[in-house]
Parts: structure tokens; sequence; C-alpha cells
């Protein structure tokens, strides 16, 4: 007989908070931000200037430049990259919204590929059946800290003269074939807002190791002056203040010398649930093909919802009051399928950027995003805080509600075969 779920009344397994995820810091990014408020400069300078130094060393790239957050990194990529009026993009639809909205900013059209079923990333067979003579690039999202297969992407954008921007906005750290995610195409974008692998509050940067990009993206974040001179008051194009402030780059170089080690934390705590959750019946843990190093900055869990006789909110609710919290950042619908895409909201009163589009994004149909969007979520974020307890009763509480769900589903068909 299984045990009574806590949605229905029985003892939840976790009666303890869970912890919830925070930054993983200490006295050395206090220090670091205490010697930013008692210098002369606030706004961009040294500290910035240093902390690009050390982007570009860690990566082994030969430019970074840092910028207020993550968005804004994909933007002023694809602003350098010339994007515009009547151009369009390539991405995934099972993302956050950004990756596929920083293209209107340029007045381009984004349009959706489906998705890779095991690595929930863009598929590349799919985003080359949506090249057309409009398309200028492909945005290659690492989804959820797994590198996206990035050979086939660079094939693919040489025989079609794309360029690539990858979002590595969840993916910090994590590495395709011995190279850092973030460093393969034209320009890798990275997050580190609140929350993300690295955290500096707000805060995100960009990598290339094209010297003329890499000048060009130097000019648009700070209102398109001349990166490499002292002009001030002569600007070359539109630009933007994308700046990053000494605070955000003093914790952010505090947070790159513990990246390897959060990266290693998240990726035991993650091998140690996928060992004792893939047993399970109904349920598959994230993959991890032989060429990557997973990041993963969120823990994926799939269900399968025909097994288990549920649907995917459901299981999530009964995991909720046995006392794991699901985070909510991909329980949500796909972006294709936002108000933003289906209602094509345009700016101000009109319908521009929308009026070169003539993609029906409500009619769209992408199966395979449709299908995972219905069976997986993100089990947790916390992993790099995570003690071997909390790791114990994330199981359990798998187990008990999966055995629920199973037992219960099991009965239902035997009824129905009798009747």
């Amino acid at each position: 007989m299984t045990e009574k779920l806590a949605l229905e009344g029985g003892k939840p397994v976790r009666r303890v908070k869970f912890p919830q995820y925070h930054a993983v810091v200490d006295e050395r990014e206090v220090r670091a931000v205490t010697r930013v408020m008692r210098s002369d400069t606030w706004r961009r300078g040294p500290v910035v200037e240093q902390y690009e130094r050390d982007l570009e060393k860690y990566f082994g790239v030969k430019h970074a430049l840092a910028v207020f957050n993550g968005t804004v990194a994909l933007h002023v990529a694809m602003a350098a990259l010339d994007l515009g009026p009547g151009d369009e993009i390539i991405t995934t639809p099972y993302t956050f919204l950004a990756s596929a909205s920083a293209a209107l900013y340029q007045n381009a059209i984004p349009r959706f590929a489906d998705i890779d079923s095991a690595s929930y990333n863009l598929d590349p067979r799919e985003a080359e059946k949506a090249i057309n003579d409009r398309t200028r690039g492909i945005v290659v999202v690492h989804l959820a800290g797994h590198p996206a297969d990035m050979d086939p992407f660079r094939e693919i954008a040489e025989k079609h003269n794309l360029w690539i921007i990858e979002d590595t906005a969840q993916a910090s750290g994590a590495m395709y074939k011995g190279r850092f995610a973030g460093t393969i195409g034209n320009v890798g974008t990275f997050s580190t807002v609140d929350g993300k692998i690295m955290s500096t509050g707000e805060g995100g940067f960009c990598l290339t190791n094209d010297d003329r990009l890499a000048e060009k993206m130097g000019s648009i974040h700070n209102f398109y002056r001349a990166h490499a001179t002292s002009n001030i008051h002569e600007f070359y194009g539109i630009g933007y203040n994308y700046r990053m402030t000494e605070f955000q780059a003093a914790i952010g170089r505090e947070q790159l010398k513990k990246l390897d080690r959060m990266v290693e934390t998240r990726r035991r705590n993650a091998a140690y649930l996928t060992k004792h959750l893939k047993g399970i019946t109904g349920v598959s843990p994230p993959s991890e093909v032989a060429w990557a190093r997973h990041a993963f900055y969120y823990y994926a869990l799939r269900i399968d919802t025909k097994t288990l006789g549920v649907t995917r909110e459901r299981f999530e609710k009964a995991l909720t009051a046995e006392g794991i919290p699901i985070s909510p950042s991909r329980s949500t619908p796909l972006v294709n399928k936002t108000q933003l895409f289906v209602r094509k909201i345009g700016y101000g009163r009109t319908d521009y950027p929308w009026s070169t589009a003539t993609i029906d994004y409500a009619a769209q149909r992408l199966p395979v995003a449709e299908a995972v969007n219905k069976e997986v979520f993100w089990l947790t974020d916390a992993l790099p805080i995570l003690t071997r307890d909390d790791l114990d009763d994330i199981v359990m509480a798998v187990e008990k509600v999966s055995s629920a769900f199973l037992a219960r589903n099991a009965h239902s068909s035997s009824t129905q075969v009798m009747c």
C-alpha cells in the first residue's frame, strides 16, 4: 500500500523549510564592494576593466565586455552584428523571453524552431529548416547548464552565411568538447543576475575573439562613442547606456574565482540526485552527453505523464506539498505562446516591428518543445547550497509521489479493463 500524499492529507516528507537559493558569497565580496565604496569611482572604471581582463583570461578569449545584465548583453551583440528592420533570427521557444525579445529591440523578428528531446536545446536540423532569405543569425541557448551541440550550428552558419550568438546565461562554466560554452560562436552572452551560477545582483558580459566586433560592442554599450578614444561628445550611431558599475564588477571578480568550485558542487549534487532518481518508474533525470560538462544551473526532471497518469502541474503540486519547492521559472508557456508574440504587441500604439512578420505564432506547432513543456519541470535551483539530507528528502519525495500516482494509474487501468 502506497503512502498517502501530503497533498491529500498525508504526512509530508519534509516539514522544515527548504533552503532558498542565494548567491555563494563571503567576506571577500564584502571587502571588494567596500573598497569601491571608499574609492572615487563608482561608475564604469578600473575595476570593471580589470574584471574584463579576468574574464578574458578565465575563458581564454581575446575580448570581454562587462554590461549591466544578460538581456542587454544579447542586445548589444545583435546591434553590433548589424541586425535591423526586416531581418530575422532563429532561436528556441524553450527558454527565457530575452533570447528572442532582444531581436525586437533592433526591430528584427524572432523565428522559433523545435528542440532536441534529450538536451532540450535548439535542434540544429530544425533550425536549418527555418532559415529563409531574411535570416541573419541563430541564437543558440545553452539551456539549464547543458551546452548545445555547437559543431552542427557552426556548419549551418558557414553554409548560409549567418552569425551565431551563444546565450550562455544559464551555463557559466559549462564546456563543449573541452571549450567553454560561450566561446565558440561569434559572440557569447552571459548573465550574472541574482540567482545565476555567478551572481552580481544585476550583470552580464559578452565574449568574442573578433577585434572589430569587440570594438563595436564597446562603443554601442556606451552611447556609441568611439570606444578607444577620449572624445566623449561624439556619437557614431544609435547607442545605449549599458555600462556596468564598479560595484557589480567588484563582486564579479570574486565570483569568477569561485566559478569552478561552484560548478563542481552543482555537478556533484546533481550526480547524487541522478544516481538515486534514475531507477524510479515514471521519472527521467537530466541527460549529459559525453562531450559536455553540464553546469546544472537547474536540475530538469521529466515525468512520463502517460505512465503516471498525472499532469506535470499536478505532480509539481504534490511535490510542493511534500515540502520540496519547485522553481517556477520553467513552469511557463513556451516563448512563442506568450502574449507578446501571439498578439504581436508593438512599439507604442503601432504594429511595428511586426508589420514585416509573416509568422503566425499562435498557429505554430513545435511538437517536441510542446511535449517537453508538458512533462519537464526544474526540480531545484538551489543545488550549490543543498546538504546530503536535503538531497535525500528530494529523492524520498519524488519516489513517494511517483509511486502514489503510478499505483493509482495502474488501479484505474485495471478497473477499466475489468469493466
